[in-house]
């Protein structure tokens, strides 16, 4: 038995399952950071394209990003002006996650790394062994 290609057959499985660990942490990272960034800068996009469309379009976009109920007809009282969206404040103010998107961006900048390091280690694993001298 070759004991040296069993071992790195063991720590290649190992760290290939560590690298898809990683690749997927640092899609869900990704996606928390896009979900923090559209909820922080959503409504400022939305009110500068919707100043470009007309009044029919708006609806129609608010309504297929599920922010009008699909069954509300539109009777020409918008009780909320040309305001893409409204806020409800709770007397709090609230500050932007901005801690937390650079929190979100560094942990994507080291899981890169980690990514990074396991597929060099992989790579020397794939080598063709260095037999010992004796």
């Amino acid at each position: 038995m070759d004991r040296e290609a069993v071992a790195r057959a063991g720590r290649r499985a190992q760290a290939q399952e560590a690298l898809a660990f990683e690749r997927e942490r640092e899609a869900a990272l990704r996606h928390q950071l896009a979900a923090l960034v559209l909820e922080e800068e959503g409504g400022r996009v939305d009110a500068a394209a919707f100043a470009e469309l007309e009044p029919e379009e708006v609806q129609l976009v608010r309504s297929a990003l599920g922010e009008l109920a699909d069954d509300v007809e539109d009777d020409g009282d918008d009780l909320f002006g040309d305001e893409p969206y409204v806020t409800f404040d709770d007397g709090e103010e609230d500050e932007p996650p901005v801690d937390e998107i650079a929190r979100l961006g560094s942990a994507i900048v080291e899981s890169q790394r980690v990514q990074a390091a396991l597929e060099r280690y992989i790579a020397v694993l794939e080598r063709p062994a260095v037999p010992e001298a004796r």
